[in-house]
């Protein structure tokens, strides 16, 4: 295999990145799938063609269930690996994956508060109208709610933004090291 074909397979979508996966160990394609931000039919074509340009190999294991097929750096898919490390693309694919898990988490809380807001309206929705009913309301309250001023709105989309925030010491000593454990 020629340096070009090397190069060219290197700079398909996934397969540095699978390079950096599977680093000094062994795994399988579904935590490749996991792992890697490209489908998983696509990590199965990388995964063919790193293993006919010899960048890995393919082993099989038993297990409870029969055998899964681990893959591996072979000498080159090390070297590869090496200077994937040297130059700091390795530390930049861990932290795409560590943010795209933060983006992935706020996504889903976000999906979380509009389905509970959707669910609140429905529930007002649903209710009784209290039409022709004598409601006692206190004093200075009313049924039309009150909008907030653009100050007010701000405020509270501040303290928002930094109830969500934790200090950096916070973030590096969640897992104990001080540093990214992915």
């Amino acid at each position: 295999m020629g340096l070009d074909e090397l190069e060219a397979f290197l700079r398909k979508k996934g397969a540095a990145e699978l390079v950096t996966e599977i680093g000094t160990g062994t795994a399988t394609f579904n935590a490749l799938v996991d792992a890697v931000a490209v489908s998983g039919s696509t990590v199965s074509s990388r995964l063919s063609e790193g293993v006919d340009h010899d960048v890995f190999t393919v082993s099989h294991r038993p297990t409870e269930h029969g055998t899964e097929k681990r893959y591996a750096l072979t000498i080159l898919g090390r070297r590869i690996y090496d200077w994937a490390a040297q130059t700091e693309f390795e530390r930049k694919v861990r932290e795409l994956r560590r943010r795209r898990h933060e983006r992935d988490t706020a996504f889903e809380r976000m999906v979380g508060k509009i389905n509970r807001d959707m669910e609140l309206r429905k529930m007002v929705a649903d209710s009784e109208p209290v039409d022709d009913q004598d409601v006692v309301l206190p004093e200075g309250a009313s049924l039309v709610p009150k909008m907030a001023s653009e100050e007010e709105l701000r405020e509270a989309k501040y303290e928002r933004m930094e109830a969500n925030l934790k200090p950096l010491e916070e973030l590096e000593d969640a897992d104990g090291t001080g540093e990214d454990s992915d």
